[in-house]
């Protein structure tokens, strides 16, 4: 009681910082309940290798729970560094797809690699909004559209001349991003079970792809990217073409006398060899030491003042509309499918409408309550 009425009877700035303290330690203790209660729940950080369930699970706190901004902006990236590969720049570049219409081009491949990712997270919603009820319908719809997904983009990659290094490359970025990313900038690093989990989902999705000899621990997979990088990334005009206008994209909310500015931010944040592949310009020196600043301080921010989320934050439609379409939660660059879109016809227009959708690659198909790795 004593400690009470000093407390009340003390100076405001006191009483003010006890409960700021309190708040903060409060908000870093929610903040770091969901990981800790699977790091309980699956103690074995190999889990996620062998168990596909466990790796949706995880692979979704991951990306729809605790990291939902820097986990986008890393595939993002991670798309945006494969252009540095001539091999992969030409082919975009010769389609002229990006350069017409780049928007509906990245919406097209965001929407289907979450399409492929997302319906652990996209039940788990529904769940949480529908007072706990399980819809057994829509969960087998989910796979489906998973199955589809990964159809739709075999179809449209079957149309072009694409290496194999080059899709394992593409695959082995989507997975070592994220993690650098979210490692060095966000609230907290990723811990091994949650890497696995990277690891396993997108094994998963390459096997079903068709790209054969995916390395199998993530030391091997970074070992393998660096050797590929040494080998294949060097400048080529179409680099720059293809670099250029995503850029654009990146910037098409902000006004256009700040651009310039903007270009300038994105090449500190790109590393001197990628900086060579695209023929841009050294920035300023120490605005690379600014945003990297700002990035990490953004993360400690998140730590100690921002409370988890509740649901989880899933952008592909939950349910289909009256239309049959899935209608996305938001819109980032600009609104392409504001009716919404099928995933059968998800890509470039001339492709709609003509995807088949009973062939899978790996003569795979993953029903609900798979949950092993090992026939993949």
């Amino acid at each position: 009681m004593d400690t009470l009425i000093n407390f009340l009877s003390a100076h405001p700035s006191v009483k003010y910082g006890a409960l700021l303290i309190a708040y903060m330690g409060l908000v870093r203790h929610l903040r770091y309940r969901r990981i800790n209660s699977l790091l309980r729940k699956y103690p074995d950080p190999t889990l996620p290798l062998r168990n596909l369930s466990v790796a949706r699970e995880v692979f979704g706190a991951i990306g729809e729970f605790e990291f939902p901004y820097l986990n986008v902006v890393s595939l993002e990236f991670a798309l945006f560094k494969t252009y540095a590969i001539p091999s992969i720049s030409k082919i975009l570049a010769a389609t002229k797809q990006f350069s017409s219409n780049c928007l509906r081009r990245t919406d097209d491949t965001v929407l289907i690699l979450l399409e492929m990712n997302e319906g652990y997270s996209r039940n788990l919603r529904r769940i949480m909004l529908e007072g706990g009820k399980v819809d057994e319908e829509e969960m087998l719809n989910d796979e489906r559209r998973k199955e589809i997904a990964a159809e739709r983009l075999n179809f449209i990659h079957g149309h072009y001349n694409i290496k194999q290094g080059d899709y394992l490359y593409t695959l082995a970025l989507f997975i070592m991003e994220p993690a650098a990313f979210v490692d060095k900038f966000e609230w907290r690093p990723l811990t091994r079970l949650e890497k696995n989990a990277l690891l396993a989902l997108w094994t998963y999705n390459g096997k079903n792809m068709g790209i054969k000899d995916i390395p199998e621990t993530l030391e091997q997979l970074a070992a393998w990217t660096e050797a590929y990088e040494d080998q294949h990334l060097a400048y080529d005009p179409a680099n720059r073409i293809i670099a250029d206008v995503t850029t654009d994209l990146l910037l098409n909310k902000a006004p256009k006398f700040m651009h310039p500015f903007g270009r300038t931010v994105v090449a500190s944040l790109l590393t001197p060899q990628l900086r060579r592949a695209f023929n841009i310009p050294e920035p300023p020196a120490g605005l690379t030491t600014i945003m990297e600043t700002a990035l990490k301080a953004r993360g400690l921010f998140i730590r100690y003042f921002m409370l988890p989320r509740r649901l989880p934050k899933v952008r592909t439609g939950l349910r289909a509309n009256k239309d049959n379409k899935y209608v996305p939660a938001y819109h980032k660059y600009g609104v392409v499918y504001g009716d919404g879109y099928r995933v059968e016809d998800l890509g470039p227009e001339k492709f709609v409408g003509k995807c088949p959708v009973s062939f899978h690659p790996s003569g795979i198909t993953p029903a609900s309550g798979s949950s092993s790795l090992q026939d993949l």
